[in-house]
C-alpha cells in the first residue's frame, strides 16, 4: 500500500513540472515571414507580366523555424502544419501597360491537396510591377493537415501556371507566350528608332506650318505581346502590338493675315494612331511605357489588336493642332491636322 502511494505521488509530480505550450495557434491560411527554413528541393520558372520567378514549396512541418534559437511564437493549426514557399526574381520582362497605377491582376497561391492558399495578401509574396527589382523571398503558410500534393500557382487573370513542388515541373499554359518575350536588357540592346518619314497635311485651314523640316516623328519601340496590363489577355489567335511613338511636342504655326499664333504640346497638340484602319485599344499612354521606361518626355504608347504572328497593317499617326492667335483684343482659333504613315513591314 505504501509503494502504491509513492508511485502515485511521482506521477502527480511529473504532471506538475511538465511545461505546457500556451502559444496561440495559427489560423488556416495565415502567412508568416520566418526566415531560416533552408532551400526547397525543387523550383520551376514562371512568368509574371513584368518578371521571371523561380518558385517552389517544401514539405509540411509541424513548427516554424526557430527564431534565434527560441521557439516560434505561434503553433500550427490544430491537426495542421506549415508549408514553406520560396520565390526568386530571375530577370525582368517587358511590361506593357495602359494604366497608372498598375492593375497587376496577378495572384500567387500555394495549392495543397487541392486547396488554394493565397500568398498575395498582406505579408505575402507581394511582387509588384512598381518594384520590378524585388529579389528572393520566403513565406510559410499555415495549412490543414499534412498535405502530400503541393504546388505553387501563379494566376494572371483567368490563366494559371503551376509548379509541381515534388519535382519542379511546370505547366505554363498560355503564359508560355510570356516566356517568349525578350528581357528588358535584350529589348533595349536591339532597339532602333524608326523614322515616320515626311508628314502630309489633311486639312484645308489657313494655318501655315513655318518650319516643316523641324516637325519630326519617330517610332521608338514596338512589341508583340499576349498581355497588356489594364486590358488583360488577347483573344485566342490574337496578340497585342504595342507601339511607342515620339511625336512632335511643338509646332510653329502662323496664319497668312499676320495674326500671331502659338502652340504648345500641353494644350494644342493631340496625337492619335490607327493600324490598318483600326484605332488603338486605349487612349495614348505616356506613363511607364515598355519596360517601365519612357524614352523622352513626349513619348506616347498605343496598343493594337492584331492576328498572332501575322504581318501588321500600315500605321497612321495623326497630330491635331489647335492654333490660337491674338491681334489686339481679338482672338482667333484655327485647326490643322498632319499625318504620317509608317509601313507595316517596318513594325514588329
Amino acid at each position: 500500500m505504501v509503494l502504491g502511494l509513492v508511485v502515485l505521488a511521482l506521477a502527480v509530480a511529473v504532471v506538475v513540472v511538465k511545461k505546457s505550450d500556451d502559444r496561440p495557434r495559427a489560423e488556416v491560411g495565415d502567412v508568416f515571414a520566418n526566415p531560416g527554413g533552408g532551400a526547397v528541393k525543387h523550383r520551376g520558372e514562371v512568368f509574371l507580366p513584368w518578371i521571371r520567378l523561380e518558385v517552389g514549396a517544401g514539405e509540411p512541418r509541424d513548427e516554424l523555424p526557430d527564431l534565434l534559437g527560441a521557439d516560434a511564437n505561434v503553433r500550427a493549426p490544430k491537426g495542421g502544419s506549415f508549408v514553406q514557399v520560396q520565390a526568386r526574381n530571375t530577370g525582368g520582362v517587358l511590361l506593357s501597360t495602359v494604366t497608372w497605377p498598375y492593375t497587376a491582376d496577378v495572384e500567387l497561391l500555394l495549392r495543397a491537396d487541392g486547396t488554394d492558399y493565397s500568398l498575395s495578401g498582406p505579408g505575402g509574396l507581394n511582387y509588384t510591377a512598381a518594384d520590378p527589382n524585388s529579389t528572393s523571398e520566403e513565406r510559410w503558410v499555415a495549412v490543414k493537415g499534412h498535405p502530400k500534393d503541393l504546388a505553387v500557382v501563379v494566376r494572371i487573370g483567368d490563366e494559371e501556371q503551376v509548379v509541381d513542388a515534388s519535382d519542379g515541373s511546370v505547366e505554363l499554359g498560355r503564359a508560355a507566350e510570356l516566356a517568349a518575350l525578350p528581357s528588358v536588357q535584350e529589348h533595349f540592346q536591339d532597339r532602333k528608332d524608326i523614322g515616320c518619314g515626311r508628314f502630309r497635311r489633311t486639312d484645308d485651314s489657313p494655318v501655315q506650318i513655318d518650319y516643316p523640316k523641324s516637325v519630326e516623328c519617330k517610332v521608338q519601340q514596338t512589341l508583340r505581346t499576349p498581355y497588356v496590363d489594364g486590358i488583360g489577355w488577347a483573344e485566342p489567335g490574337h496578340e497585342f502590338l504595342v507601339v511607342q511613338i515620339d511625336p512632335p511636342d511643338y509646332v510653329d504655326v502662323s496664319v497668312p493675315d499676320g495674326a500671331p499664333t502659338a502652340t504648345s504640346f500641353q494644350d494644342t497638340l493631340r496625337h492619335s494612331a490607327e493600324l490598318g484602319g483600326s484605332a488603338s485599344l486605349s487612349e495614348p499612354a505616356d506613363t511607364k511605357a515598355l519596360g517601365q521606361y519612357v524614352l523622352g518626355p513626349t513619348a506616347v504608347q498605343f496598343v493594337f489588336d492584331v492576328a498572332k504572328d501575322k504581318p501588321a497593317g500600315d500605321l497612321t499617326i495623326t497630330t491635331r493642332i489647335r492654333a490660337r492667335g491674338q491681334r489686339g483684343f481679338a482672338f482667333r482659333t484655327e485647326h490643322a491636322r498632319i499625318e504620317w504613315t509608317v509601313p507595316g513591314r517596318n513594325l514588329a
